[in-house]
């Protein structure tokens, strides 16, 4: 079983990690793992940082990325 504190540890191994990776390196389900980081996010642990970039810059509509635009990463505060 995964803890709070592996997750924090890896982050802090990388200096900031989205879910996916998080969820790979530790061999843990993706909903376990975006629940004990956002356990970390409000213990203050970790912030969740949006990277998400715009490539039209006016509207999603005609967007190639419509469907994956909000992509998070976590740091660690």
């Amino acid at each position: 079983m995964v803890s709070l504190l592996q997750v924090r540890d890896l982050i802090a191994l990388y200096g900031q990690a989205d879910i996916t990776l998080l969820s790979e390196r530790l061999n843990t389900p993706i909903p376990l793992v975006q629940a004990m980081a956002e356990k970390l996010v409000s213990l203050g642990k970790i912030e969740k940082v949006d990277v998400s970039a715009c490539l039209t810059g006016s509207s999603c509509k005609g967007c190639p990325e419509s469907t994956d635009c909000a992509h998070f990463v976590y740091k660690i505060k």
